[in-house]
């Protein structure tokens, strides 16, 4: 129990922390920069911002755990969902790496494959999400965020605290490590 603790608030948070910092900062510039009409546009083109978050996604190196609040940001300002889907499915699956490593260890053609692959395969899920919403009448702006109405102002606060608090005291944990030093299981 320790054990996990120990893992749970300290080497999985200092591994997620950078990524997950990454994101919140790029969604809350999303969230002030972006316009709010970005609805009228998402509805009106929903293949075309599709394919924009595809090309966006793609060769972005942007782990899940920094995309996912990003991709909330987008949706807070209405883009579609399966739009925000595509850039949650592709971005994460690929990234200018790891397209270079595929390139190099089998080929161009197998590049070209494995991109393809991704993007028919993000591009059909954004669809089937865009579709399910659609069906359900839900619309996915007013969905997302609405879990914090279930608690109070003043315990989301305290949470962030506490989280910023963990992550702060790790990194600097980490940081007084020295580098030789190897951990032991």
């Amino acid at each position: 129990m320790k054990r996990g603790l120990k893992y749970a608030y300290g080497e999985l948070l200092t591994d997620i922390a950078k990524p997950f910092l990454i994101g919140i900062f790029i969604a809350g510039i999303i969230t002030f920069f972006f316009p709010d009409d970005l609805t009228l546009w998402a509805n009106d083109h929903r293949f075309l911002s599709m394919l924009v978050m595809l090309a966006a996604g793609i060769p972005m190196y942007v782990c899940a755990t920094s995309s996912t609040p990003i991709a909330a940001a987008l949706i807070l300002k209405g883009l579609n969902p399966g739009a925000a889907l595509v850039f949650l499915l592709a971005g994460p699956a690929t990234n200018a790496a790891t397209i270079n490593i595929v390139k190099n260890i089998f080929n161009t053609r197998a590049l070209v494959i494995y991109l393809s692959m991704i993007a028919l395969c993000s591009l059909a899920m954004g669809f089937f999400v865009d579709f399910v919403y659609d069906i359900s009448g839900v619309q996915a702006s007013a969905v997302v965020g609405q879990a914090s109405e279930l608690f109070p102002e003043s315990i989301q606060l305290i949470a962030a605290a506490i989280l910023t608090g963990l992550i702060t005291f790790n990194m600097v944990s980490n940081f007084r490590q020295p580098t030789g030093h190897v951990h032991s299981h």
